[in-house]
């Protein structure tokens, strides 16, 4: 069994597509940027 989850966000349409298309650019996906952004931000330490 998959330990890998959904999470679902709302977010703007033009914000969402602009988001897609600078990852595409970029030879990223978006659930890849999202799952490392994540990942550092629970990282950090505490300020």
């Amino acid at each position: 069994m998959s330990k890998e989850k959904n999470l679902n966000i709302r977010i703007d349409e033009e914000l969402r597509e602009a988001f897609k298309k600078k990852a595409h650019d970029n030879a990223q996906t978006p659930s890849a940027l999202i799952n490392k952004w994540i990942k550092e931000y629970v990282e950090k330490p505490p300020q």
